[in-house]
């Protein structure tokens, strides 16, 4: 495992949210600006694989704390349907670590020319995205060159929850992102132990709300990028509606609980998971169960998720590890993915 490139990475997190602390320069009171004085009244975002998690991040996030209308824009909609849509008053934002993607590229165009406001969320400076959007962010991360994205997932919300944060003025919230470093070098202290993990089975659930199902959808994508195990997000609320009748002891259930009223709701559809099956892995940061998964909270649902996945990737790369497999060359996937 020294070797692994991607376990090095995870591990770079919280020194890159240092660097990030002591470098950022992206233009927040712009966006502010526009938000608070109503120029910019929805947000679409538009996005592919694990910066699609990111954006569906921002999205609850935006919707929750701003009060505006969000709506995670499939890129196919523009690049395969060629479908049209009146932007203005529209903030388009445009995450992709690679800055590459030529169906994004295309969506960002497209959305301009619509009458959309554009941000690109990006990791390249020499994306080409950059200079015809209106806006730009560095997700600040550092270079990235494993298949599987760790420290550009987190940098990514980290720049959405800073930039809600300067909206809203949270004081606590930007206090706390330059405490975050810190705190995360503590929690890599105490590890998760992915040998707790039963990993002859592979299939389950990862079951959350708000902006824990956000995670989730991160979460589960690393289950089949590194360890090809189907562990499909859910919504706990949906999984009452059907799919709980999937569980049972040769299933396994992941729960993710922050600490509010979303993870108030999926600890008490957890207790009643439990009596379905043993194989519960609970994340939160009181688990009752042997296997917990458990983290030390900032008292923000914001924070606690950039703590949360950074516990979560190193964990995730020793379990594909003691799975046999190589989590520096996942199969069949390369970096930039041409999905037009």
């Amino acid at each position: 495992m020294s070797t692994s490139k991607v376990l090095e990475e995870a591990k770079s997190i919280s020194e890159k949210i240092s660097i990030f602390n002591q470098t950022d320069e992206n233009p927040y009171d712009k966006i502010s600006k526009k938000i608070l004085d109503k120029s910019i009244k929805h947000i679409v975002t538009i996005a592919r694989g694990t910066s699609d998690c990111a954006a569906l991040y921002a999205s609850y996030l935006i919707a929750k704390a701003l009060g505006l209308t969000t709506y995670s824009l499939p890129p196919s909609i523009i690049t395969l349907e060629n479908s049209n849509f009146d932007f203005s008053n529209t903030l388009v934002l445009v995450i992709s670590q690679s800055g590459l993607s030529e169906d994004l590229i295309q969506c960002e165009k497209a959305s301009r020319i619509m009458g959309a406001e554009t941000l690109i969320l990006t990791n390249n400076l020499n994306s080409p995205m950059i200079k015809n959007a209106n806006y730009f962010f560095n997700i600040n991360a550092g270079k990235e060159v494993s298949v599987a994205a760790t420290k550009s997932f987190i940098l990514s919300l980290l720049n959405i929850i800073k930039l809600v944060a300067i909206i809203k003025n949270d004081k606590e919230i930007l206090y706390n992102i330059l405490q975050l470093p810190e705190h995360l070098n503590k929690e890599l202290n105490n590890p998760w132990d992915a040998e707790l993990i039963d990993k002859n089975i592979s299939t389950g659930f990862i079951i959350s709300r708000g902006l824990g199902y956000a995670l989730s959808t991160e979460i589960s994508l690393k289950f089949k990028e590194l360890c090809q195990e189907q562990i499909e997000p859910f919504s706990s609320a949906e999984v009452m509606h059907g799919p709980r009748s999937l569980i049972q002891n040769s299933f396994k259930l992941f729960t993710l609980s922050l600490n509010d009223s979303s993870g108030e709701s999926v600890k008490k559809e957890t207790d009643k998971l439990m009596k379905i099956t043993n194989k519960v892995y609970e994340i939160e940061s009181k688990s009752k169960n042997k296997s917990n998964l458990s983290f030390n909270t900032l008292n923000s649902p914001e924070l606690d998720s950039i703590i949360i996945m950074s516990k979560f990737y190193p964990w995730i790369i020793k379990y594909s590890t003691f799975k046999n497999l190589d989590p520096d060359k996942p199969r069949y996937l390369t970096k930039v993915t041409n999905t037009f």
